[in-house]
């Protein structure tokens, strides 16, 4: 990733204020295999070398522009536009080989421009009360093809007593990129797509209902339920993956709707000389097809039933501090082969019979659950002319090998599920500087 951005600030006014903001990002994801050999035949020595690289991302040129309007006490009005011009490269293969020439395939780069517009208006109507409306309108550019979208919301908060608050929302968002994720066994590839004349852009409502309550300043506890219901989203095909490059992405993905939902509890120390949080989410994910699982719901690849944070910080002195992070979350759901047989093909002497994998319901395997601790020790230092500190930090302290992918392995028992796993305890040290 790289991105640039550079903002200007101007105070119009003592009610009234700019940002105007130029924007320049550039995302790509490269994976690449290579091989090599060498053979030797009555003294003569041959060698062949294949390289083969697959490459997609998305390049941004942004324009935007925000207003706040600060009428009078309680009351917050922002407002603003943003133009912003997405060329998409979703996925080209280039092979090249010894005594070869070089071959690419994939699909062609997409263009699209991007247009968006808002106004919301944050108001305190009494000292209990406080609501947020907004309206919130975009349009896409592509390929001939003109989407447009008006997506209201709105929020309010009220106060039962200074103790007790209750809040809820309601949302509707549009979204003119898709995320495409593999599903199967493999390096987990998550390509970003554009909303094409072929995949129309997806949309959504979000709802959600919560209470707070604060305890003498110093507990805060939080519940809150949501809801999110979604449609024109994309899956990949059975069989179907980002290295299929002998037809374009378009013609490998299924639409279909989903939902996610769940509830979310938190609970604060804030004061004292030991603080810190704790918060658990209970939710789920679903996606449903047609065409893809017998038109049954299945979750989605990021589907986790239980999400745990846990955070601590000690304050040992005025100048130094312990801290320690756990976090736990249900392992992904993944799609792996159920069992294997061979074809029923009448194959020539010394050819291999092709061999075809059984895959079962889609995403009906989960893998290991994820969890690691992170430790943290600082020490500040307070000076004339600013303030120092030297951090000293832990990673995955007792280097929990968390699954990153699973793949299979040949060996001379046969195939075996191999799980590979990324970043053991990792130490770190940090120096920073304030003033």
């Amino acid at each position: 990733n790289v991105t640039t951005t550079v903002l200007w600030t101007n105070i119009i006014n003592k009610k009234l204020f700019s940002n105007v903001s130029a924007i320049y990002s550039k995302y790509s994801f490269d994976t690449s295999v290579e091989s090599s050999e060498k053979i030797t035949n009555y003294g003569v020595v041959s060698a062949k070398y294949v390289k083969g690289q697959y490459f997609s991302g998305i390049r941004d040129y942004a324009i935007k522009f925000d207003l706040e309007y600060l009428p009078g006490p309680g009351h917050d009005v922002r407002f603003g536009a943003q133009a912003v011009d997405h060329l998409f490269s979703p996925g080209v293969l280039n092979y090249s080989a010894t005594e070869e020439s070089d071959t690419t395939l994939g699909s062609k780069d997409t263009r699209t421009f991007e247009f968006l517009t808002y106004i919301e208006d944050d108001f305190l109507i009494t000292p209990a009360l406080k609501v947020n409306f907004g309206l919130h309108a975009s349009a896409l550019s592509v390929q001939g093809k003109f989407y447009k979208s008006l997506q209201p919301r709105i929020s309010a908060r009220y106060l039962i007593n200074p103790k007790l608050s209750f809040k809820a929302s309601y949302a509707q968002m549009t979204q003119f990129i898709h995320l495409l994720s593999n599903v199967g066994i493999g390096l987990p590839t998550d390509l970003w797509v554009p909303a094409t004349p072929k995949a129309g852009p997806e949309h959504s409502y979000l709802t959600s209902l919560g209470a707070s309550y604060n305890l003498n300043n110093k507990y805060e506890f939080t519940l809150e339920g949501y809801y999110k219901g979604m449609k024109g989203l994309i899956e990949y095909k059975d069989g179907a993956s980002y290295l299929n490059i002998d037809s374009d992405w378009q013609s490998k993905v299924e639409i279909g709707k989903g939902a996610s939902y769940g509830v979310e509890w938190f609970a604060q120390k804030k004061v004292g000389r030991l603080s810190g949080w704790v918060g658990y989410t209970l939710s789920w994910t679903n996606r449903t097809f047609e065409n893809l699982n017998g038109g049954k719901t299945f979750p989605y690849r990021y589907d986790r039933r239980h999400d745990l944070k846990v955070a601590a910080i000690y304050q040992m002195k005025k100048d130094k501090a312990f801290s320690l992070t756990w976090v736990y979350g249900t392992g992904a759901a993944v799609t792996l082969p159920q069992s294997t047989y061979q074809a029923n093909v009448v194959a020539r002497p010394y050819t291999n019979i092709p061999v075809i994998s059984y895959y079962g319901e889609r995403n009906s395997y989960r893998m290991r659950a994820y969890h690691r601790l992170d430790l943290n020790y600082t020490i500040t230092k307070t000076k004339k002319w600013g303030e120092s500190s030297w951090s000293f930090g832990v990673y995955n302290a007792y280097s929990r090998r968390n699954p990153f992918f699973i793949d299979i392995d040949e060996s001379m028992d046969g195939k075996q599920f191999h799980q590979y796993s990324l970043f053991p305890i990792i130490p770190s040290v940090a120096y920073r500087f304030k003033f």
